[in-house]
C-alpha cells in the first residue's frame, strides 16, 4: 500500500476523480469531480456545478487509483507539481530499496 501512495503522490493529478473528505471548510466536504488544474496550493475540480478551488493543505481526498479508493491527505500534496513528483519518485526508490 506504500508503494501505491507513493506512485499516487508522484503522478500528475490533472485528470483524476477526487472528492474532498475532510476539510476545515465543512461546504467542501463531499465536493466531487475531476481536477481541471493544479497549483502549489490548490486544486481546480470540474463539478457538476462547475469549477470549484480547493485548498490541499488541510484537506484529505479520497481518489481511485489503480482501481482502488486510496485516502491521501492533501499536505502531501501541497508542493509545486513538478516538485511532489520528484518527492514521489524518491519515495517510490525507497520502498524498493534503491535510495535509504
Amino acid at each position: 500500500m506504500r508503494k501505491k501512495m507513493a506512485e499516487l503522490i508522484a503522478r500528475d493529478w490533472i485528470g483524476l476523480n477526487v472528492e474532498v473528505v475532510d476539510s476545515p471548510n465543512r461546504c467542501e466536504i463531499g465536493l466531487k469531480g475531476e481536477v481541471y488544474d493544479e497549483t502549489e496550493k490548490t486544486f481546480r475540480i470540474m463539478t457538476e456545478k462547475g469549477l470549484k478551488v480547493v485548498a490541499k493543505k488541510g484537506r484529505s481526498f479520497r481518489v481511485e487509483y489503480e482501481g482502488k479508493k486510496m485516502r491521501i491527505s492533501g499536505d502531501l500534496l501541497a508542493f509545486r507539481p513538478e516538485d511532489r513528483i520528484m518527492k514521489g519518485l524518491i519515495m517510490i526508490k525507497r520502498s524498493k530499496g534503491v535510495v535509504r
